[in-house]
């Protein structure tokens, strides 16, 4: 990646709401007061991110701070040496079995070596690289993906400055979180521990006490000029809160709420999001695809999870999460009308990952069976509009901390043209064997 030239993108001059939008959210951030870096406890960072509240992490997005003498500059960005390279490798065999009603039985057998390559490069307390790549190794198909890769700066240890392809986690949904307004990898439902691959961005980051302010300036893929995007969070009491600002050009601008409230039996989260601009297409009873660009579309999710354990038996854990998404449809009009709503995901005149009005997610898991190395667990993904659904359980085995084996067993279901099961009622069996998991 360029990280001069993603820098030196010039921004737009036409729209004088983008600018105000980024001038006010500057002003906020230099207008705060001034706070020495030993006032943060270094909990709000990891190891591997100068940005608390960003990294996607299910647990506490603030920890209170208090006098630690903790030089953030000496501890983030000069590490204990200038150059760390590391990385992990896993080899695993994947056999699949699929029954479709439309499409009958098929197998696949896939055998693949993976991992991640990490090189942190920190050669003064003011600069820090770095690179972070995924890579593949199977038969027929190889590759290699840049996860993250960003310049990592700072100024007089206050304000924080990251450029490049870095991670952006908004919101607090497992599932489903509209709050993530800015990423360009979309949570995934069916799998939403998996790593997310990095948004080009920079962000300016400009930590207070226990708050966090950030601005960010995200160039636009579809053509010239810069998104722009603010971010407070807030410890109240003992809930985390979040309220964003994102102005896209030539397209929605939304604004975005956030909350996460711990308890002494899990926690519980929510997310509020009201956008102006929304350029993707409406559908209506005729199949028609008509614009919605003047509307005020709203989205929201409430959600929350339970854990309850035993030091010899069980660590059960459960979840749920609902979302109403204002910017789906009520009505599954592509039922009956599946060429044209072909020819609208086709043109991308509609939104095709999540274009329903309502859905649903639960999830059970018990880890450590009654202190033994098996783990099994239950996910339920419901589309609410079209009755569709994904049902999905798994058994995995641990021995050794080099070696896994996982069953799994997934089943989709639905009328025609559902999302979850677009070609009918779906069965699949898979059987993994992840081995020689090292790190080096």
């Amino acid at each position: 990646m360029n990280i001069t030239k993603l820098i030196s993108v010039r921004l737009p001059v036409q729209s004088p709401t983008k600018l105000s939008i980024l001038v006010l959210t500057l002003l906020l951030v230099i207008s705060l007061p001034s706070i020495a870096a030993d006032d943060l406890a270094d909990a709000l960072f990891d190891e591997n991110s100068l940005f608390g509240g960003d990294d996607g992490d299910s647990g506490s997005l603030f920890v209170e701070s208090g006098a630690d003498n903790t030089n953030l500059a000496e501890q983030f960005m000069a590490g204990s040496d200038p150059v760390v390279i590391n990385g992990s490798i896993a080899i695993k065999d994947t056999y699949t079995h699929t029954n479709n009603a439309a499409t009958g039985i098929k197998t696949s057998n896939r055998f693949s070596a993976s991992g991640v390559v990490t090189a942190d490069v920190r050669p003064s307390m003011d600069y820090r690289l770095l690179l972070k790549a995924d890579y593949t190794i199977a038969e027929g198909s190889n590759s290699t993906t840049l996860r993250e890769g960003f310049v990592d700066t700072s100024f007089q240890d206050t304000v924080f400055v990251r450029a490049g392809r870095q991670t952006l986690h908004w919101g607090t949904g497992v599932y489903f979180s509209p709050a993530d307004l800015i990423s360009n990898d979309a949570l995934d439902a069916a799998d939403p521990e998996a790593d997310r691959i990095g948004t080009n961005a920079i962000k300016i980051h400009r930590p207070n006490n226990n708050d966090n302010y950030y601005v960010y300036l995200i160039p636009n893929t579809q053509g010239s000029g810069m998104h722009v995007a603010g971010k407070g969070e807030w410890m109240v009491n003992d809930s985390e809160v979040t309220l964003a600002l994102v102005d896209q050009v030539q397209g929605a601008t939304s604004v975005g709420l956030t909350i996460a409230q711990p308890t002494s039996w899990g926690k519980w989260y929510g997310e509020y999001v009201l956008s102006h601009g929304v350029n993707t297409k409406a559908l209506d009873i005729n199949m028609v695809a008509s614009d919605r660009r003047a509307r005020w579309l709203q989205q929201a999710t409430l959600g929350g999870s339970y854990t309850v354990s035993d030091s010899g038996d069980y660590n059960i854990s459960a979840s749920g999460q609902y979302y109403y998404n204002g910017q789906g449809y009520d009505v599954a009009h592509w039922r009956n009308n599946s060429n044209a709503w072909a020819a609208l995901m086709a043109n991308g005149d509609v939104d095709t990952r999540l274009f329903s009005r309502q859905y649903m997610a639960t999830s059970i898991r018990w880890s450590g069976m009654y202190d033994s190395k098996l783990s099994s667990s239950w996910s339920l993904l419901q589309n609410l509009t079209d009755q569709s659904n994904s049902n999905t359980l798994s058994l995995s085995y641990r021995p050794l901390d080099e070696l896994s084996v996982s069953i799994r067993r997934t089943q989709t279901n639905s009328l025609a043209a559902g999302q979850y099961s677009p070609k009918g009622p779906q069965s699949s069996y898979s059987v993994s064997v992840s081995m020689w998991n090292k790190k080096f």
